[in-house]
């Protein structure tokens, strides 16, 4: 039974009248030998809350606690057992809750003591944190257009090219400084809606900073939207969840990506009716005289830099897909952990 059927029948069972241990009704999600997983409503308040049953000792201590917007973390005691989790503090976010927290069933399937699930648990409230002080209410445009463009690059790119095993080097969603690092290369997307002149946003000085790579490439997608046409964010993100479905890690890696970047699909109806229809699409080596500003020409004082780049001034470094694919294509696929 997924979580939410849960949640229903504990609500389903406070309706009828039901009282718990200590103000809690409870139903076992995740069994774990020593650490089960529970969903829990509290009573009377009916809020919702997913919790870890610990042993006292794993009990983490609550300088460790994270600070989640709209969520709550807490630990209870109930009939000599000691619960840790995080309760829902607005029920119009129940959708958002309901998803991040099958997400966090999963990953305490992964992990069998205690003390792994109690810092797995933290882990994941900590990209929680992140993500709900983002957004609760879906992607931006420009985020969902940026998105886009960075899965039409590994779908139609890198997965033809290295298999599966080209989503471990997707790494836009975790802030790196490329969306696709490699071990031989990265690339940078970028996607437009503007005509000529065509601008692209380069949002820091180390974007383009070619210093530490084999090879770095910006790739520049120039869209049209279309309502009710082209092909939308959860068509995309369908292809390429049914193309990793044979590879249990890529699926995993790209699963992690989509929550990291804040795509969920109980909010697939907002994007549903924007389609993209690519005007143009070029790839360019970013070597010794690309137009950029980089950190080690920048005066001292001076950081964070976000400029605007004409695409038209990138021309004389045109290169096409298959040298892009031949540069990078790595040996073995590497996490450099967003670097």
């Amino acid at each position: 039974m997924r979580i939410e059927e849960l949640w229903k029948a504990l609500e389903s069972d406070a309706d009828a009248g039901k009282s718990g241990a200590g103000g809690w009704l409870l139903r076992l999600a995740r069994p774990k030998a020593g650490c089960p997983l529970f969903v829990g409503v509290a009573l009377p308040s009916r809020r919702r809350a997913i919790l870890l049953q610990l042993p006292a000792a794993s009990m983490p201590s609550r300088r460790l606690w994270p600070r989640c917007k709209g969520l709550e973390a807490l630990a209870i005691e109930m009939e000599g057992n000691t619960f840790f989790g995080v309760a829902l503090k607005e029920t119009r976010h129940c959708d958002v809750f309901t998803a991040l927290s099958e997400d966090l069933a999963r990953r305490m399937s992964e992990v069998d003591t205690p003390a792994e699930q109690v810092c797995s648990f933290l882990g994941q409230l900590t990209r929680w944190q992140k993500f709900l002080s983002a957004s609760l209410e879906g992607l931006s445009e420009e985020v969902q257009r940026g998105l886009w463009g960075e899965l039409h690059f590994l779908r139609e790119h890198l997965i033809p090219a290295f298999g599966t095993g080209a989503v471990a080097g997707w790494k836009g969603p975790m802030q790196a400084h490329q969306d696709f690092q490699f071990e031989n290369g990265a690339i940078e997307v970028k996607t437009t809606l503007a005509k000529q002149p065509q601008v692209v946003r380069i949002t820091s000085e180390r974007q383009l900073d070619d210093n530490n790579w084999p090879a770095l490439f910006l790739y520049v997608l120039a869209l049209d939207v279309r309502q009710d046409g082209g092909e939308t964010l959860v068509s995309m993100v369908a292809t390429l969840r049914k193309s990793s479905s044979g590879d249990a890690v890529a699926q995993e890696q790209f699963e992690d990506a989509l929550l990291a970047v804040g795509y969920l699909d109980i909010h697939a109806e907002l994007y549903a009716d924007r389609g993209y229809v690519i005007r143009s699409q070029k790839a360019f080596s970013v070597k010794n005289g690309f137009p950029r500003l980089l950190e080690k020409n920048l005066l001292t004082g001076i950081g964070d830099v976000n400029y605007g780049l004409a695409v038209g001034a990138c021309e004389p470094f045109k290169v096409d897909f298959e040298t892009v694919v031949a540069a990078i294509k790595p040996d073995r696929v590497v996490d450099f952990g967003g670097i």
